[in-house]
């Protein structure tokens, strides 16, 4: 017998985590790595809203309000922010044209130099559902 509560175990389908298929800028047009056959998807894999890394940032945010923060500090605790939340990339291409590699390093570089994605990668930690109604990972 199932357990009915089980619904509202958020915390284990954030940790888990969902697979966000990036947009190209500004449409609401799927971006792929291959566009003419679009059999690659430009998707990352990222926890959701009641993950411990995202609840964790939020604690040390209402502590630091009030406290002035440069626009690239900002960039730079939002890009490890996001870097801790990505599980997987899926066909993002590194400088050299082959997959990037998940790091550390290299989660926070892309987030640091596409300020798009890390706008869609908030936009779509925010929406909980993108956690809890599970899609196909294909």
């Amino acid at each position: 017998m199932t357990n009915i509560l089980q619904m509202f175990d958020t915390v284990s389908s954030s940790e888990e985590g969902s697979w966000l298929h990036l947009n190209v800028p500004g449409t609401e047009e799927k971006a792929y790595a291959d566009s003419d056959k679009q059999k690659k998807p430009l998707r990352i894999k990222l926890k959701g809203p009641d993950s411990n890394a995202w609840t964790a940032f939020q604690r040390k945010a209402m502590k630091s309000q009030g406290k002035e923060k440069s626009h690239e500090d900002t960039i730079l605790e939002d890009s490890k922010l996001f870097a801790k939340m990505t599980l997987a990339f899926e066909n993002i291409p590194s400088e050299s044209g082959q997959a990037l590699e998940l790091t550390q390093e290299n989660a926070i570089k892309l987030y640091m130099n596409y300020k798009d994605i890390r706008i869609q990668a908030l936009r779509f930690v925010m929406l909980q559902e993108n956690f809890t109604q599970k899609q196909p990972e294909a």
